[in-house]
């Protein structure tokens, strides 16, 4: 079987670290799928080299990078002589393959080469204008959707418009984020529930002290404040003291 080399797509480190790594088996290459529904397997990166390290065995070496979006790892294994000759400061890039490994999405390089300063603008201006078209290909699976609610069909009518790899990205990321929202709505929810029986429980007469909840439910601090606030606001609970918290 022939497999295809992919081309290395022009990407922030932002959109790859904000994706959502895909791993596939066989012959089909795992990728980042940005929110915007751009499939990353093979990429290139520009950015400035923020740290470097390599093991005494030399056996193993890593980079980070940073272009302002975010910050990734490029980590060489054996063939560590590939970051020979670059180091804190420099500006690079890089062409490689997206790995994740223990919830880390990174790197592995296959071409490493110094950049002139003046490409950092040129490719802040590229990723914009891939963006942008990015953008209006979901304006038009957005309007095609309106038009039909058959999948297949959908995809017989967007091939006109578009690659139909591309379509396939962006209504994929469409599912994601609709996944994401409905987990968002259940773990508030269940929040919201964990707090008001809190409330109640530590409620003595005057009012469950707000510090006694936050300790007692193990949550992060913002999440519990979300939760009262939506609590108070809907009429749930009501404040009859600063710091009290009390269900009506």
């Amino acid at each position: 079987m022939e497999v295809k080399r992919l081309i290395a797509k022009k990407a922030s480190v932002g959109e790859i670290d904000n994706g959502t790594f895909v791993k596939k088996e066989g012959f089909v290459s795992s990728y980042v799928l940005t929110n915007l529904g751009r499939r990353l397997s093979r990429v290139r990166v520009l950015g400035l080299i923020v740290d470097k390290f390599i093991s005494p065995d030399e056996r193993y070496a890593t980079i980070t990078l940073d272009d302002s979006t975010d910050t990734i790892r490029c980590k060489a294994f054996v063939n560590t002589k590939i970051f020979d000759g670059f180091g804190a400061g420099d500006l690079v890039d890089i062409f490689g393959k997206i790995r994740e490994y223990n919830g880390e999405v990174y790197i592995i390089p296959e071409i490493v080469k110094k950049a002139e300063p003046n490409l950092e603008t040129l490719r802040i201006l590229e990723l914009e204008r891939i963006f942008r078209e990015q953008r209006k290909k979901i304006k038009k699976i957005q309007e095609l959707q309106k038009q039909t609610s058959d999948l297949n069909e959908l995809k017989t009518i967007v091939k006109q418009f578009m690659i139909l790899e591309d379509a396939e990205g962006i209504l994929e990321a469409q599912k994601v984020l609709e996944n994401l929202a409905e987990e968002k709505v259940t773990s508030s929810s269940e929040t919201k529930s964990k707090i008001l029986n809190l409330i109640g429980n530590l409620d003595k007469g005057k009012g469950a002290d707000y510090q006694e909840i936050l300790t007692k439910s193990g949550l992060p601090e913002n999440d519990v404040d979300f939760a009262i606030q939506d609590l108070l606001e809907s009429g749930v609970c009501f404040e009859p003291t600063p710091g009290k918290i009390k269900k009506l």
